[in-house]
C-alpha cells in the first residue's frame, strides 16, 4: 500500500469515528437516525439525517486535528456546502414526502489527537 493510499484510509477511519461520536451524542440526547451518508448524486452525501418531534436535523460532521493549522472545523462549511446541503435535503425529504417537517442544519465538530483520539464533540447550529 502506498503512503497516499494509507493517509486516504486513515482519513476515512478518522472520519467514521467522528461520525460515529457525533451520532452517540445525538442518539444520547434522544434523537432517531434516518439516514446516515445519504448521497445525492448532484449535491453530494448527507453525514447524518436525524429525527426528534417534528423536525428533520441534517448534520455534517467534521473533524480536524487539535495541531490543525488550517483553520478549526467552524471554518470548513462554507456557504457553497451549505447551499449543497440544503438541495440535498429537499430531495432527501422530497423523496419521502417529509416536506411538512420542520428542517434544522447542524454541525458536529469533533477535535483529535494525531492518533486519532477524540478529544472533544460540539454540536452547533449552522
Amino acid at each position: 500500500m502506498s503512503r497516499n493510499q494509507e493517509k486516504a484510509l486513515w482519513a476515512k477511519q478518522i472520519g467514521r469515528q467522528a461520525e460515529d461520536a457525533v451520532l452517540s451524542e445525538f442518539l444520547s440526547r434522544g434523537y432517531s437516525l434516518l439516514a446516515r451518508n445519504y448521497n445525492v448524486n448532484r449535491y453530494g452525501e448527507l453525514d447524518l439525517v436525524l429525527h426528534k418531534g417534528m423536525c428533520i436535523y441534517i448534520v455534517e460532521v467534521k473533524s480536524r486535528k487539535d495541531t490543525d493549522v488550517y483553520g478549526g472545523t467552524e471554518e470548513s462549511i462554507t456557504r457553497q456546502k451549505l447551499l449543497r446541503m440544503t438541495c440535498a435535503a429537499k430531495v432527501f425529504l422530497q423523496d419521502r414526502k417529509w416536506e411538512m417537517y420542520d428542517v434544522r442544519f447542524i454541525a458536529g465538530f469533533v477535535t483529535h489527537s494525531a492518533g486519532g483520539l477524540i478529544q472533544k464533540v460540539e454540536i452547533l447550529p449552522i
